[in-house]
């Protein structure tokens, strides 16, 4: 694996080490040769390295190279998570007969689960409230805790949230779920008041990568800080203060600096090249926030001149039917590498059905014709991908997705779905994939698939024969939504089913925080007004700065094109991030 100068050094550093990295600057490839040679390292120990990102598409993303460079059994001694699954089945379940309260076989209530939107009402209407809005559902998915076991995030920021919490959590127990903030906060008492545990853990992970680390909250690095207390692990902190837009999480980027100092690692590695954008978007971003060393264009991109472009129009469809997908036809720029994105969904919803409408394939909200949280969407989008991709399907993808639908049938994570009966189990399902494709398409292709996925993965051991019927009523519920959204199911393909699993075949619609960590041929970033970005709610220098952070992490996802719209408003004039105050295009 070729590496820069600038990588390498980084790499060859033997102790703790803090990377500060800009963007584009190929710190997923520095991560995954940091793991490779980790790997390598404990090859035929009981030992094993932790690679801690934030999403679970950086895991799946991390996970896929990685495999690529390595041998069949190295998964025995390397693991990529995010930190809440880390803790989850790392911490907590092998340990759980020590947490009162805490069944191992409990459910995460994540937002995409249909009971998280029963169990936020129930919360809701317990102080009152009774019309909750989209947004009033993130905030109940951003809630959390402190190391003193207070609610934080959004608790601190709306008072029904506040008032609310208590109920979510309680809520949540008892249907057999635990929410994200209680997985971090049981992880950390146990480390802290059992030192077995921590121990056990130390010993067991003798390194330590972490990815993204300035959007650590305060639980985080203290987690982090009890395991480096046992003197076993070594640490690999990757990150940017520049690009820490997960404030309203408990994110703390004054937190990275006094841990590096605690545990002693070196913060003289920084990666300052771009290998994504061209110059004309690197040096709007330099606007933003100047590097030392200065970050540089030095991709294939670096000779791009396309100039960085300014849209102001009475309405943000114009802007990208007149303006953006002209320009990614003229410059031959794939559509599935372009992206729309937003502050938030409520900016996307109604742009992403009118380019449906338009004849545009998108994806992203308001664009799967279903509920995503059904039990079997995410097994028939992969599956659909495997049909239609062929060879150049991604199977990693599908083995992600049958452990997440194994362990919500069962409560249980099958790590072994990842070794060799899983990969028998895949295959079988790929085959039957493909064989009823040559019959049927759509909903009927659907399922019958989700029939035979039923039989298989019980003949396979991975559910009791109870469940077998489980996926085939989640596809009639699929279906039932379809109708409901009033969507023509005669006419809906397996590319159609595919698509969610490929978005490279379409128009991705995406928030800047969803964005993270993601790079695009094109990107158009809307809603750029004043009261908007900056928020009209953002007053003091720090939650201003904090909204600055935000624009351009959408600056720096574009590789060659990069258009800001501005759609006009009579009260409120284009964002200060766009004249002096930012990139100076107005």
């Amino acid at each position: 694996m070729r590496l820069t100068p600038q990588q390498q050094a980084a790499l060859d550093h033997p102790g703790n080490v803090l990377l500060t990295a800009c963007p584009g600057s190929g710190k997923t490839r520095t991560i995954v040769a940091k793991l490779v040679s980790e790997v390598e390292r404990l090859r035929g120990t009981p030992f094993a390295v932790a690679c801690i990102t934030y999403t679970n598409a950086a895991v799946s993303e991390i996970d896929t190279r990685v495999s690529a460079h390595l041998m069949p059994d190295d998964h025995l001694n390397y693991l990529v998570s995010t930190i809440h699954a880390f803790c989850l089945h790392q911490i907590l379940r092998p340990f759980a007969s020590r947490v009162p309260g805490f069944s191992g076989a409990m459910q995460v209530l994540t937002p995409d689960r249909e009971e998280f939107t029963e169990i936020a009402d129930e919360a809701a209407e317990a102080v009152g409230r009774y019309d909750l809005r989209y947004e009033d559902y993130e905030l109940f998915g951003r809630i959390g805790l402190d190391v003193s076991g207070k609610y934080i995030g959004s608790a601190l920021t709306d008072d029904m949230i506040r008032l609310a919490a208590p109920h979510f959590m309680q809520g949540a127990a008892a249907r057999g779920f635990i929410d994200f903030a209680s997985i971090l906060y049981l992880s950390y008492c146990l480390l802290r008041d059992d030192p077995e545990v921590a121990r056990s853990v130390a010993t067991r992970f003798q390194s330590f990568l972490i990815d993204e680390f300035q959007d650590t909250t305060e639980i985080q690095v203290e987690i982090l800080r009890l395991i480096h207390a046992q003197s076993k692990s070594r640490f690999f902190l990757v990150g940017d203060p520049a690009q820490s837009i997960f404030g309203f999480a408990g994110a703390k980027p004054e937190l990275i600096e006094p841990f590096a100092v605690d545990i002693g690692a070196s913060r003289a590695y920084s990666l300052s090249w771009n290998f994504r954008s061209s110059r004309p978007i690197v040096e709007h971003a330099e606007k933003l926030f100047q590097r030392a060393p200065a970050m540089t264009s030095e991709g294939k991109n670096k000779h791009c001149t396309e100039p960085v472009r300014f849209s102001a129009q009475d309405d943000t469809f114009d802007a990208i039917t007149d303006e953006f997908l002209p320009s990614i036809e003229r410059m031959g720029l794939p559509l599935g590498r372009s992206a729309i994105v937003a502050k938030s969904w409520t900016e996307l919803y109604s742009l992403a059905r009118r380019l449906r409408d338009y004849g545009i394939k998108v994806v992203g909200p308001g664009a799967r014709p279903y509920r995503r949280s059904r039990l079997f969407a995410n097994l028939a989008e992969q599956l659909g991908a495997a049909v239609t991709d062929g060879h150049r399907y991604n199977v990693r993808q599908l083995e992600r997705a049958m452990f997440n639908a194994i362990q919500d049938m069962t409560g249980t994570g099958r790590w072994d779905i990842f070794g060799y009966d899983g990969r028998r189990t895949m295959i079988a399902l790929m085959r039957t994939a493909r064989s009823l494709a040559e019959h049927q398409d759509g909903v009927n292709w659907m399922e019958s698939l989700a029939a035979e996925t039923g039989a298989i993965l019980v003949r396979d051991g991975w559910i009791e024969a109870r469940r077998q019927n489980d996926l085939l009523t989640s596809a009639k519920d699929m279906i039932a939504d379809m109708h409901h959204a009033e969507i023509d199911v005669s006419n809906l393909s397996i590319e159609d089913l595919g698509m969610f699993a490929s978005p490279d075949k379409a128009l991705r619609l995406t928030t800047i925080h969803d964005s993270k960590g993601r790079e695009y041929a094109a990107v158009a970033i809307i809603g750029l007004k004043e009261g908007r970005i900056p928020d009209y709610r953002s007053r003091t220098a720090a939650a201003i700065e904090g909204d600055k952070r935000l624009f351009y992490v959408g600056v720096t996802r574009a590789e060659q094109l990069l258009l800001y719209v501005y759609e006009h408003d009579y009260r409120n004039g284009p964002s200060r991030f766009l004249g002096e105050d930012g990139v100076g295009i107005v």
